[in-house]
């Protein structure tokens, strides 16, 4: 089973953009259903080889609507600059407790679309689902962490691969 990941905002504007979270530790933040992102190399169809640089799509979060969801729909309108787009990843560790193993940072983000939409209520799997909505946010870098060991890599569109 799936453990949550927490998404935690700043808007250039307004500020800290909290969420409805209530878990201990986790107070503000805005729970994350799902995420979707995807880094791919442009190829070509006969031979399989790069033909270009890295394309970086939109990272997707997937969200209950909750407190932050009219903030959210401000940034979007206004094209507002996020300060900070962090995303938590956690897991049970071998003890039994909760820690958070992965990070993603995104810098110089802006949202770009946000998809509200409901679950199909008669559809018995969907029973835990609230009303959702879906976040795409695309940024100039992006920095992951693996947590236990320290681990970073980063990439920015911007600057190129050696």
């Amino acid at each position: 089973m799936p453990m949550p990941c927490y998404l935690t905002l700043e808007g250039q504007n307004q500020g800290k953009i909290e969420g409805s979270t209530k878990v201990q530790g986790h107070e503000g933040k805005i729970h994350v259903q799902a995420v979707d992102h995807t880094i791919e190399i442009p190829k070509s169809p006969q031979t399989g080889l790069p033909t270009g640089k890295r394309v970086h799509g939109a990272m997707t979060v997937t969200k209950e609507i909750d407190k932050s969801s009219p903030k959210l729909y401000q940034a979007l309108t206004s094209g507002e600059q996020m300060k900070n787009v962090t995303l938590e990843f956690y897991r049970i560790s071998p003890k039994g407790t909760e820690e958070k193993y992965y990070t993603a940072k995104l810098e110089n983000a802006v949202l770009t679309s946000m998809k509200s939409w409901t679950p199909n209520c008669l559809e018995l799997s969907n029973k835990q689902m609230g009303h959702m909505e879906d976040l795409a946010f695309t940024y100039e870098k992006i920095t992951w962490t693996y947590e236990p060991d320290g681990i970073e890599s980063e990439d920015s569109w911007l600057a190129p691969k050696a």
